[in-house]
């Protein structure tokens, strides 16, 4: 968290960049535009839950319930964490 004092600083090297070069900031802006529209929104936790509902069921073939369950419920925490997060949008 920046205080008072450094968020003027950042403030004034960011008016400082757009005066020199304002092509930086429609640059920048369109960027940020495209990082926060994924063309492959959702791909990579939709992975991540194909690999961790895998990992769980080899780990019930093994024979281990309880090491099942724990993969299965860390699954399910990482992707409550992820889905509320995405949701609510960075702070």
């Amino acid at each position: 968290m920046l205080d008072d004092h450094e968020r003027k600083a950042l403030r004034e090297v960011e008016r400082r960049l757009l005066r020199e070069d304002p092509g930086f900031g429609r640059d920048f802006d369109a960027r940020a535009r495209r990082l926060s529209h994924p063309s492959h929104a959702g791909v990579g936790i939709k992975i991540f839950l194909l690999g961790g509902s895998l990992m769980s069921a080899l780990v019930l073939l093994a024979g281990s319930l309880s090491g099942a369950a724990a993969v299965a419920v860390a699954t399910w925490l990482i992707w409550l964490t992820w889905r509320y997060t995405t949701v609510a949008g960075p702070r």
